[in-house]
Protein backbone atom coordinates (compact mmCIF):
# COMPACT_ATOMS: atom_id res chain seq x y z
CA UNK A 1 0.00 0.00 0.00
CA UNK A 2 1.41 3.42 -1.27
CA UNK A 3 0.51 5.97 1.92
CA UNK A 4 -0.56 9.43 0.60
CA UNK A 5 2.04 12.03 1.65
CA UNK A 6 1.83 15.66 1.98
CA UNK A 7 1.93 17.79 -1.05
CA UNK A 8 0.89 14.80 -3.09
CA UNK A 9 -1.26 15.96 -5.96
CA UNK A 10 -4.25 14.06 -7.43
CA UNK A 11 -5.56 14.51 -11.30
CA UNK A 12 -9.11 14.65 -10.45
CA UNK A 13 -10.84 14.80 -6.52
CA UNK A 14 -12.40 10.88 -7.28
CA UNK A 15 -9.06 9.92 -7.67
CA UNK A 16 -7.52 11.55 -4.25
CA UNK A 17 -11.29 9.73 -3.26
CA UNK A 18 -10.21 6.31 -4.58
CA UNK A 19 -6.79 6.38 -2.74
CA UNK A 20 -8.69 7.38 0.22
CA UNK A 21 -11.14 4.76 -0.10
CA UNK A 22 -8.47 2.09 -0.22
CA UNK A 23 -6.84 3.14 2.61
CA UNK A 24 -9.87 3.29 4.57
CA UNK A 25 -10.48 0.06 3.88
CA UNK A 26 -6.40 -1.46 4.41
CA UNK A 27 -6.68 0.43 7.74
CA UNK A 28 -9.84 0.10 8.92
CA UNK A 29 -9.73 3.86 9.37
CA UNK A 30 -12.78 6.60 8.39
CA UNK A 31 -11.28 9.66 7.48
CA UNK A 32 -13.08 13.26 7.97
CA UNK A 33 -12.86 16.01 5.84
CA UNK A 34 -10.82 18.58 8.51
CA UNK A 35 -10.00 21.47 6.48
CA UNK A 36 -10.49 22.52 3.08
CA UNK A 37 -11.02 25.48 0.91
CA UNK A 38 -12.61 24.76 -2.76
CA UNK A 39 -10.92 26.36 -5.82
CA UNK A 40 -14.56 28.13 -6.13
CA UNK A 41 -13.82 30.23 -2.85
CA UNK A 42 -9.79 30.51 -3.35
CA UNK A 43 -10.59 31.87 -6.82
CA UNK A 44 -12.78 34.76 -5.04
CA UNK A 45 -9.52 35.68 -3.04
CA UNK A 46 -6.97 35.28 -5.41
CA UNK A 47 -5.46 38.97 -5.80
CA UNK A 48 -5.06 40.89 -9.24
CA UNK A 49 -2.26 39.84 -11.14
CA UNK A 50 -2.12 36.67 -9.73
CA UNK A 51 -3.11 33.44 -11.69
CA UNK A 52 -6.72 31.46 -10.74
CA UNK A 53 -6.75 28.07 -9.30
CA UNK A 54 -7.50 25.08 -12.08
CA UNK A 55 -11.55 25.10 -12.10
CA UNK A 56 -11.26 21.27 -12.57
CA UNK A 57 -10.16 20.46 -9.56
CA UNK A 58 -12.78 20.89 -6.45
CA UNK A 59 -10.37 21.77 -3.89
CA UNK A 60 -7.04 24.02 -3.53
CA UNK A 61 -6.01 22.18 -0.21
CA UNK A 62 -8.25 18.82 1.48
CA UNK A 63 -6.73 18.17 5.29
CA UNK A 64 -7.96 14.87 6.04
CA UNK A 65 -7.61 13.46 9.51
CA UNK A 66 -8.70 10.17 11.28
CA UNK A 67 -12.23 10.20 12.49
CA UNK A 68 -11.79 8.25 15.81
CA UNK A 69 -7.99 9.64 16.30
CA UNK A 70 -8.06 12.94 14.86
CA UNK A 71 -6.73 16.32 16.75
CA UNK A 72 -8.63 16.81 19.93
CA UNK A 73 -10.77 19.87 20.02
CA UNK A 74 -11.54 22.35 22.94
CA UNK A 75 -15.35 22.36 24.39
CA UNK A 76 -17.04 24.84 22.99
CA UNK A 77 -17.63 27.04 25.99
CA UNK A 78 -13.79 27.82 26.27
CA UNK A 79 -13.36 26.01 30.02
CA UNK A 80 -10.26 23.99 28.78
CA UNK A 81 -12.28 20.89 28.60
CA UNK A 82 -11.30 18.53 25.65
CA UNK A 83 -13.60 16.07 24.12
CA UNK A 84 -12.69 13.89 20.89
CA UNK A 85 -13.53 14.89 17.68
CA UNK A 86 -17.22 14.37 17.12
CA UNK A 87 -18.43 11.55 15.35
Amino acid sequence: MEIISVDDEFDSFQCLKLKVEEIERISNCTFVTENSMTVENANKVVKEGQKLYETRFKYRFVKLSCKYAGSVRTATKGHGKSRPNPA
